[in-house]
């Protein structure tokens, strides 16, 4: 029986899956224009719509990264990046410098905090919180929660694809771990007394925007 190599899979998928989407993003427009502004129904096409363009991008980001391991970037508000995730999650923002920019792929990067988010929730976690800070250079965002949190042993095996304690696929921490490194950083896992922490570090493009 042959088999797809894994490298391959995120080119395989995105090309599969191009075709489909777009006939659905297409069907969604057309209704869209048949409904009001003021029709209730109005505000769930304009969400799904949203899912739809952040679909549509992430699978051009992950062709790219299967083709060439070069990513699309441009600047990005971090605060708004990093709450526009933990609103989906009800996580919460404790912490993040004012002004702060990142070089980087936003539907990428959500989709790993969201990854992240997702992975403490069905941990068991009543609280999720996310902080930022700069050390030497470099951006890091810490996302902690009071889940059941991640065996000692387990820590240097979380990100390796296919890995999972609770019957899924374990591709989450696998696809968080490529999306960092794509942006040239690093992620590391950090047990707690009660939960887990992920730190995702990210390279010397992060710098403050100019200010009115």
């Amino acid at each position: 029986m042959n088999h797809v190599a894994t490298d391959r899979l995120p080119g395989i998928l995105g090309h599969e899956l191009r075709n489909p989407l777009a006939s659905a993003v297409t069907a969604v427009m057309l209704v869209r224009d048949m409904v009001d502004d003021a029709d209730p129904r109005a505000a769930v096409l304009d969400g799904a719509m949203r899912d739809l363009d952040r679909m549509t991008e992430l699978i051009d980001g992950w062709l790219a990264m299967a083709r060439d391991a070069v990513i699309s970037r441009r600047r990005l508000d971090v605060d708004e990046l990093l709450r526009a995730v933990a609103s989906r999650h009800g996580a919460e923002v404790i912490a993040c410098p004012e002004h702060l920019v990142l070089d980087g792929n936003q539907s990428l990067l959500e989709r790993a905090l969201d990854n992240l988010c997702d992975n403490a929730r069905k941990a068991g976690a009543r609280h999720v919180r996310i902080a930022v800070q700069e050390l030497d250079g470099d951006l890091q965002i810490h996302v902690e929660d009071d889940g059941c949190g991640v065996a000692a042993e387990d820590v240097n095996r979380v990100f390796a694809a296919g890995w999972s304690t609770r019957g899924g696929a374990g591709l989450g921490l696998h696809a968080v771990a490529a999306t960092v490194a794509a942006h040239r950083g690093h992620v590391r896992c950090v047990p707690l007394s009660r939960g887990t922490r992920f730190t995702l570090t990210l390279p010397q493009s992060a710098t403050r925007a100019a200010t009115a």
